[in-house]
């Protein structure tokens, strides 16, 4: 059974023209603090057919970029951001910020990002 996926549309302004940029979720991730969503946007990256994957922190009041730093990590389950740092393990994760609190996370089904989240993350991308 495939698992509804979550996706939207951003409209963004190029000059006086709107472009609009889709997106979708790839990866959600929850904890009592907030949500940890990988999504694929529409562009693409230069000289590959693979969508843009970006990382966001999702809590009830902001939406967060979570910028890489390397991908020499991405084999052994490990990313490293500007703002922090995330350990993959299956259907958990741990992402570590620079201030020393540790959060754990699970992953969850697509559909189980509430409505006004989605609502911030349509407002962060446009």
């Amino acid at each position: 059974m495939k698992k509804p996926r979550i996706s939207g549309r951003i409209r963004r302004f190029l000059g006086n023209r709107p472009i609009a940029m889709h997106y979708e979720v790839t990866r959600l991730f929850s904890s009592p603090q907030g949500y940890l969503i990988e999504i694929g946007l529409a562009k693409r990256q230069p000289d590959t057919l693979e969508p843009v994957r970006e990382w966001l922190w999702v809590t009830r009041q902001s939406v967060t970029s979570l910028r890489l730093l390397h991908t020499d990590d991405d084999m052994r389950g490990a990313r490293s951001f500007r703002e922090a740092r995330l350990q993959l393990d299956g259907p958990h994760a741990q992402l570590a910020w620079p201030n020393g609190e540790q959060l754990t996370l699970a992953a969850s089904p697509m559909h189980a990002l509430p409505a006004e989240h989605r609502q911030l993350i349509h407002n962060h991308l446009s």
